[in-house]
């Protein structure tokens, strides 16, 4: 036996016996649910905002502790600065200088 056959449904039509209290109860309880729906949309839109900002706020802080931490230099080096000058010897490894 399912659920729906052992505990069915409350019958909708002693509860309103006629057309018109069907109408009025409809209109009333779509009336309720749009004024939690609106509830739930605020709701949603001011803790997705409070997010928002959130982030934003970690980012400039990220960024900021990043350019301390640099001290305003560039994080890129060049290969000078590392001890990997390139003599110029060997420009064209492929076609090397013959020798006599």
């Amino acid at each position: 036996m399912t659920y729906r056959q052992q505990f069915p449904p409350a019958p909708f039509y002693p509860r309103f016996p006629s057309p018109e209290s069907w109408t009025e109860y409809r209109r009333t309880d779509q009336i309720e649910y749009e004024a939690i729906m609106n509830r739930n949309e605020a709701i949603f839109y001011e803790q997705y905002e409070a997010h928002v900002k959130a982030q934003e706020e970690r980012r400039a802080a990220a960024a900021s502790a990043s350019a301390d931490a640099v001290g305003g230099v560039s994080p890129e080096f060049t290969f000078s600065e590392l001890g990997m000058d390139d003599s110029g010897e060997f420009n064209n490894f492929m076609d090397r200088p013959s020798t006599g």
